[in-house]
């Protein structure tokens, strides 16, 4: 197997490692839960992995200062978890997951804002077609075009969910921003660390009573397999196959996290599909796909030479 291809399959793995935390999440609200139930228990679990991980493998002295900046870095990290699983909470999952995919055009934005300068005309374009495909994707489209204002599907968009939603995806896109120019010679291992240590200092910051929450020991083990698909196993695949592809073809196989969601949120919760919903979230694949032209070309001409 070619390692282009090789890398491809493994970031891929990594973005539908995200998409199957949708059922997890559900299944953990449907036992009385919350979102910062669910965070606290995630984070902690991933961060004694990773500190026991890091005492076998990875001993390193790591300035203070370092750590502080990484465990600001843990705090955007902890805020898209937040917003997403709020989302969770008030919208269908397709919608929630959707929303947050979002972070790809506003990635965009934050990257033209920072260089000071327009974007190409193919990552503008992109943007639009992203937009437009959020819209038949989240409901919107069928919601706006029903002659019924009381259809199931208006009902179920709650506007507090689409604001935690989009607050999800500017956390998500501001963690993607800083995470790269944080600390960057330290060993991965190292650095997920400290950055899931700022995550879990904010998730029990939002939830000081955890140790009180009444039928605590039921969500620990699903807590637990959220922590490993959710945390641990995306950060190895994508620790594992980012250096070895270009940014734009790692950005288009982690999207894989969007219809993984999508499926499992149909197949596992039942959520209800329509063809609006289908033909949208191609449309967006299809946006991040043109978004990434110039370095799908670079790796077409890299792979043939």
């Amino acid at each position: 197997m070619p390692k282009t291809l090789k890398y491809s399959l493994i970031m891929f793995s990594a973005g539908c490692c995200y998409g199957l935390m949708v059922p997890l999440v559900r299944m953990i609200y449907a036992l009385g839960f919350g979102p910062a139930e669910v965070m606290v228990t995630q984070y902690v679990f991933a961060t004694a992995a990773l500190a026991l991980i890091v005492a076998v493998f990875s001993r390193r002295r790591v300035p203070a200062a370092t750590v502080l900046k990484l465990m600001g870095v843990g705090v955007l990290a902890a805020g898209a978890s937040f917003g997403y699983y709020r989302a969770l909470e008030l919208l269908p999952s397709v919608s929630a997951v959707t929303l947050m995919f979002q972070f790809v055009w506003m990635g965009v934005v934050v990257q033209a804002v920072r260089e000071r300068a327009m974007p190409p005309v193919t990552t503008v374009v992109s943007v639009l077609v992203i937009m437009g495909g959020t819209l038949l994707a989240t409901g919107l489209f069928d919601a706006m075009t029903s002659t019924n204002a009381n259809t199931t599907v208006f009902s179920q968009l709650d506007p507090l969910g689409i604001m935690f939603g989009l607050l999800a995806a500017v956390f998500y896109a501001s963690l993607i921003f800083a995470s790269g120019r944080v600390a960057t010679g330290l060993p991965a291992i190292n650095r997920s660390l400290f950055t899931t240590l700022g995550s879990m200092v904010t998730a029990i910051a939002l939830c000081p009573t955890y140790l009180s929450t009444p039928g605590l020991p039921a969500i620990v083990p699903l807590g637990v397999v959220l922590g490993v698909i959710g945390i641990l196993l995306p950060m190895f695949l994508i620790t594992t196959s980012s250096p070895h592809l270009p940014h734009g073809v790692a950005t288009i196989m982690a999207s894989s996290e969007l219809p993984s969601g999508i499926v499992c949120a149909v197949l596992v919760m039942g959520d209800t599909v329509t063809l609006a919903i289908v033909v949208g979230v191609v449309v967006i694949l299809a946006g991040i796909v043109l978004s990434q032209a110039i370095d799908l070309a670079s790796l077409r001409k890299r792979t043939a030479e």
